[in-house]
């Protein structure tokens, strides 16, 4: 806009001094040949045509009446006489001077009178830049005698170049004022425009589907209102969404849940109830080994309840993730007083010379390592002699504890889903473990990743956040 604004004032200007200097030059071209034309009405009159030569005395005469310096010159172009103010103001008569008519202006004169042409003029800009008009003499026999020449006052024509200048100083103040005005303009509209939008744009960016997201207020109905309004109505449909699929989540979460809970709990009912059967058919039959049999049917029904209630605290677990009473102790004493439940599973543990503070729920750290520890101890086949390593080191605002064993690793097509809840490697198990981890961990602010090679081993990295006093 503002390139604009400048571009049409430079266009105006010099469009406006281009026909201003056209309109002034036509104008004293106008008023020169007026002149000239009373001029040589006057010479006619005051000159005697038998004796033109006496009569050009009367030259100052004609001056004094037109206000204008006269000079005659021979067809020749050389001077003849002039008439010009003196320093008291006065048109004097002046007959020695070694004037001549300009070349160009002469040469012009020269070929129209050899042509005989009649009332020849000719209007003439000097080299000064003045105009000047040359207009040939008659006698009474409409013969040429002499050449006229008023020479155009300088000043008139630097004058009307002021008013012009005048004119373009008062265009430019003009246009000046309204480019300023026009900036200011821009730059408030321009932040009136720009300030919802960029208000709308970090909104959009702090947008979240799973917190309160608060509505715009703009209390003009323009397109920027418009435009907010249907963002407020985004909000709401959003939230509606958001409600939706929370909803729908937990519902499959409980349809999943609950199809597990039934799978998990219904596989020892039924060989609790074939046991029941069984031992129906020997009493009836009054069998001798009766006590025996009794015996290895409580053994069965007590198995196969320790199977339901390991399903049941499976579950009660991993329920329970969210409850946290989050203390400040040292990780290897804690790491340490763990390994110590498994001497005898071929667990070597590097303790590290420094104090690791953390500040996280001690219980739920233990669930942690003991689900970790125990996935290593059961990876490893019976035929292999056990090598499970254990170090913690520090790594930037970290504590990193290194879980290595030399078990049967895990297949690279398994390997992105064992965060997974319900998947499982094992003949038996829900599946919830590593799940589990994982959450306990994210809830920690930390990390966990692992490296896995089939048939030699699996290692896991546990990162959890340093605590500084």
């Amino acid at each position: 806009m503002f390139t604009l604004i400048f571009f049409s004032f430079i266009t105006v200007g010099l469009i406006t001094i281009i026909r201003y200097q056209s309109k002034n030059k036509a104008y004293h071209k106008e008023r020169l040949q007026r002149k000239d034309r009373a001029v040589v009405e006057s010479i006619r009159f005051l000159t005697d045509g038998n004796n033109v030569h006496q009569g050009l005395n009367n030259l100052d005469q004609i001056s004094q009446i037109h206000n204008l310096d006269l000079r005659i010159f021979n067809l020749d172009g050389s001077f003849i006489i002039d008439s010009s103010k003196d320093n008291e103001g006065v048109y004097i008569l002046n007959t020695i001077s070694s004037q001549k008519i300009e070349p160009k202006a002469f040469d012009i004169l020269y070929k129209k009178i050899n042509n005989k042409l009649s009332n020849i003029k000719h209007i003439y800009t000097n080299k000064k830049g003045d105009l000047e008009i040359y207009t040939v003499l008659y006698n009474d026999n409409k013969e040429p005698y002499a050449i006229l020449n008023i020479p155009y006052k300088a000043n008139d024509l630097k004058n009307i170049n002021n008013e012009i200048m005048n004119e373009v100083f008062v265009l430019s103040s003009i246009y000046v004022f309204l480019f300023i005005i026009s900036a200011i303009m821009a730059i408030v509209l321009l932040r009136q425009i720009t300030n919802p939008l960029k208000l709308i744009t970090q909104k959009l960016g702090s947008l979240e589907i799973n917190q309160t997201n608060e509505p715009l207020n703009w209390p003009v109905k323009d397109e920027i209102g418009m435009l907010i309004m249907q963002y407020n109505q985004l909000l709401v449909e959003l939230k509606n969404k958001a409600d939706e699929l929370a909803q729908s989540e937990r519902k499959s979460a409980w349809k999943n849940m609950a199809k597990q809970i039934a799978h998990e709990i219904k596989n020892p009912l039924t060989p609790m109830r074939l046991s029941v059967q069984h031992f129906e058919r020997v009493i009836v039959k009054e069998n001798p080994n009766l006590k025996d049999q009794v015996l290895q049917f409580s053994k069965m029904l007590i198995q196969q309840i320790d199977t339901m209630s390991t399903v049941v605290s499976a579950f009660s677990n991993f329920a329970s993730l969210g409850e946290e009473k989050k203390e400040v102790f040292y990780l290897q004493d804690e790491v340490l007083r763990i390994v110590d439940l498994y001497k005898e599973s071929g667990i070597k543990y590097n303790q590290p010379d420094s104090n690791c503070i953390v500040k996280i729920d001690r219980s739920h750290l233990t669930r942690v390592l003991n689900n970790i520890i125990k996935n290593a101890i059961e990876s490893i086949p019976k035929e292999r002699k056990k090598n499970i390593i254990i170090n913690i080191i520090s790594i930037d605002n970290y504590w990193e504890i290194i879980v290595k064993d030399n078990g049967l690793g895990i297949p690279e097509n398994l390997q992105p889903k064992i965060f997974e809840p319900k998947f499982t490697t094992k003949n038996s198990g829900m599946g919830l473990g590593l799940a589990m981890v994982k959450n306990i961990i994210d809830d920690f602010h930390g990390k966990i990743t692992f490296l896995s090679k089939l048939d030699e081993g699996t290692t896991f990295y546990i990162q959890i956040p340093k605590y500084n006093e």
